[in-house]
């Protein structure tokens, strides 16, 4: 009995030790990766189209002065519609100048936002730029909404906003948030239940939370840094990494090679926490049902990264008026994937407009 008392006391010495160091370790001085001379000379080869010609870049200020950047294309006044374009976790516009084009190519007015943090927008702090930080995550759906009021609206031409991953979960906060600011959703696999790898949903909130109350709010969670290349091909591309084509996979390594300042790193415990949270919040009974705009629901074949089931759930069963696009042999990167991944998702979106203009009319 002597010995396992010291045994215990022992463990518990050992998790009291581990948890005054995690509370004293201190943050790390920014310091961004620097690639290799091999790495960087596949990225000087890689072709990334340049903005359209009449792409224009502008800037916005969200209601406490954070200044996000955002552009659009000059064909507004012929257009059918608007097109709010809303990058993933990370995404900044720069990865997107190809699918601008071909938007605008199809009678769209294209407009695209960096949100906070993100892209070109400012940074929440500049001695650790790549951090992402919220007080509460509700600030995202405030900044879009607040920012699509500012555009012009015609009757005959209706704002439907494209919303990705993360930006498909501030997509669908600000359409239950701000009722009657779009006409209607095209969510890319939307982060309404993000995944934390192979952990439980509620087990990973704990944990974030924990690092929290222990001061950690603004360290990396374990296994996130700053950016580092996702893999060193960039020939190399599957299912598995996020995109099945390796001709639109590498966009965001690129242009964080080639422009740092665009970078963003992993997740901190505060943004993770409160992205949680929200997830919590837009998943609420009631919540979801309440967005009775025409929603086009677009899912990949495989996603490490949100969990589809609920995606595909919401859509069947709770927004009002939503149909379901589910994309075999794509990965969780929908607007890096093949040439044909793309035309299915823009032909939905043609048919999205149908509805939304069938509904104004």
């Amino acid at each position: 009995m002597k010995l396992i008392n010291r045994v215990l006391k022992g463990f518990a010495l050992l998790l009291l030790l581990g948890a005054i160091a995690f509370y004293l370790w201190p943050e790390k001085k920014y310091e961004p990766y620097q690639v290799s001379e091999a790495y960087q000379a596949q990225v000087d080869a890689f072709y990334l189209p340049d903005m359209p010609p009449d792409w224009s870049w502008k800037t916005f200020e969200a209601g406490d002065g954070t200044k996000l950047r955002w552009g659009e294309t000059g064909n507004s006044a012929a257009a059918k519609a608007t097109i709010v374009l809303i990058p993933g976790y990370t995404a900044t516009m720069s990865m997107y100048p190809e699918h601008i084009d071909i938007l605008a190519r199809r009678g769209y007015h294209v407009v695209g936002i960096d949100m906070r943090g993100q892209g070109g927008s400012e940074r929440h702090r500049p001695s650790q730029p790549e951090k992402l930080w919220v007080d509460d995550f509700k600030v995202y759906s405030d900044d879009l909404a607040a920012f699509v009021k500012t555009l012009p609206r015609k009757a005959d031409q209706p704002i439907i906003l494209i919303a990705i991953s993360f930006g498909g979960h501030v997509g669908v906060r600000m359409a239950g948030d701000y009722p009657e600011v779009a006409d209607g959703l095209l969510l890319l696999a939307p982060a309404i239940e993000p995944k934390a790898g192979d952990m439980p949903f509620d087990q990973a909130k704990s944990l974030m939370n924990w690092a929290r109350r222990l001061g950690k709010s603004k360290h990396y969670l374990q296994g996130n840094e700053n950016w580092k290349p996702f893999r060193e091909d960039l020939s190399e591309a599957n299912i598995d990494l996020c995109s099945s084509n390796p001709k639109r996979l590498p966009n965001r390594d690129v242009v964080f090679t080639r422009n740092p300042a665009e970078r963003v790193g992993g997740v901190t415990a505060q943004w993770g926490a409160e992205f949680f949270e929200s997830s919590e919040y837009i998943r609420e009974e009631g919540y979801l049902e309440k967005i009775d705009i025409p929603v086009t629901m677009i899912s990949a074949e495989v996603d490490h990264f949100v969990v589809t089931e609920v995606n595909q759930q919401a859509c069947d069963a709770r927004f009002p008026n939503c149909q379901r696009l589910d994309l075999k042999g794509a990965g969780h990167c929908l607007l890096q994937e093949t040439d044909d991944h793309l035309g299915q998702m823009f032909d939905g979106l043609d048919k999205l407009l149908e509805r939304v203009t069938s509904i104004s009319n």
